[in-house]
């Protein structure tokens, strides 16, 4: 065993006293080295992910850029909270309503989990091995909703009976959902998969890409793509008589380089798996109506469900379901409709079943998000009717 030596003179422990006397003093002296703040947002109440992104990245759909950075903070990134402070990157501080342009994100930025005082109550507390994923507080009843995505599961509504829990439309919704081909031939470009973009070669024979993964597109023919367009990624899901075909989104992808040997795109969303064999369209603007909410109508338009994304057995909430009332008809995004399922017993009015948010429209079909299921019956054919309206 290694023998250690302990010194007991006084005067070699004053010497040794002395020696870290002057250390320190010179030590105090010097300047203290400059450290950089990391730059931080404060949330407040009506904030998104994807305001932000467009605020301080200058571009909506970078908006995973922030979440990577605040995964210690951002639970979900469908819900973000008032007090929660966002890194966005080295410098200054920044406080909510003050934004700075120019807001360049550091890829290694690790954040820094600061908690806001009184908005931690006890129940929010867990353990050591949790700590990566902090439970967020559920937001006020009489929020709008914390941000533009949807958590799923979560409490939904709409006007008259059931009361104001968040917006009428969100960009999420919009381009997740999907929609109904009605026969149209759409231009449709082709998903190689992912690709490795030095050599613009294949990874493998099969491949699927995830969030900023760069893949392979193929353009239709006549259509040309630039730097900096959008296009949005999808499957098409199975064919629906008299209806086409369903367009199943997985995800956004914004083209990156256009060059001889093809054309590269960046996934900046993900919706579902990305993989090659799927299309891609150009990405459709956001009819966005703000803040307005549908109103109540009466004696609405009749319709019927042409049939649900999911054929599942039993439907769930925010479940996808086309019914056959499009733009032709006035249907608008934000409009609500409610499912009813007949009486079996004569004279009896139908009772309602579901009620459906729209949340993409074309001429001839709407997509509608079930956002409240009170019985079976969701399925082919049911009638549905107009029961809240958009203003126009």
């Amino acid at each position: 065993m290694r023998k250690r030596t302990i010194f007991r003179s006084s005067s070699i422990a004053a010497l040794g006293l002395a020696a870290f006397a002057a250390v320190s003093t010179l030590r105090a002296q010097e300047p203290a080295p400059a450290q950089a703040t990391p730059q931080v947002h404060v949330v407040v109440e009506g904030e998104t992910l994807w305001d932000l992104a467009a605020r301080y990245l200058g571009d909506p759909f970078l908006w995973p850029e922030i979440y990577r950075l605040n995964r210690t903070v951002v639970e979900d990134p469908h819900w973000i909270f008032p007090g929660e402070e966002l890194h966005l990157g080295p410098g200054g501080a920044v406080m909510a309503g003050q934004p700075q342009a120019g807001v360049a994100v550091e890829p290694g930025l690790e954040p820094v989990v600061r908690p806001v005082p009184g908005q931690e109550p006890p129940e929010q507390q867990v353990a050591p091995d949790q700590m990566q994923a902090p439970v967020a507080p559920p937001p006020p009843p009489t929020a709008t909703g914390p941000t533009i995505f949807v958590r799923h599961g979560g409490e939904v509504g709409v006007t008259g009976d059931m009361g104001v829990t968040e917006r009428a439309a969100r960009p999420y919704e919009f381009y997740s959902s999907g929609f109904l081909t009605e026969g149209q031939a759409l231009p449709f470009a082709a998903v190689g998969g992912a690709i490795d973009r030095p050599k613009l070669a294949r990874v493998s024979e099969s491949s699927f890409a995830g969030m900023f993964d760069h893949i392979r597109v193929i353009p239709p023919a006549g259509a040309v793509y630039q730097a900096g367009d959008s296009l949005l990624l999808g499957a098409l899901l199975r064919k629906v008589t008299s209806w086409g075909e369903i367009f199943y989104p997985s995800g956004i992808a914004r083209v990156t380089e256009v060059g001889a040997d093809g054309v590269v795109a960046q996934v900046v969303a993900q919706y579902n798996r990305i993989t090659d064999g799927q299309v891609a369209l150009p990405l459709e603007a956001f009819p966005d109506p703000g803040q307005v909410m549908p109103v109540p109508v009466e004696n609405g338009m009749m319709g019927s469900i042409v049939e649900p994304r999911q054929l599942n057995p039993v439907p769930s909430q925010q479940q996808v379901v086309f019914i056959d009332l499009g733009r032709n008809a006035g249907v608008q995004v934000g409009d609500v409709f409610t499912v009813l399922k007949a009486s079996e017993e004569a004279g009896v009015a139908p009772t309602r079943v579901a009620y459906a948010r729209i949340v993409h429209v074309r001429d001839q079909s709407a997509t509608g998000l079930l956002i409240n299921i009170m019985g079976l019956g969701i399925e082919a054919g049911a009638p549905v009717q107009l029961l809240e309206k958009m203003p126009s």
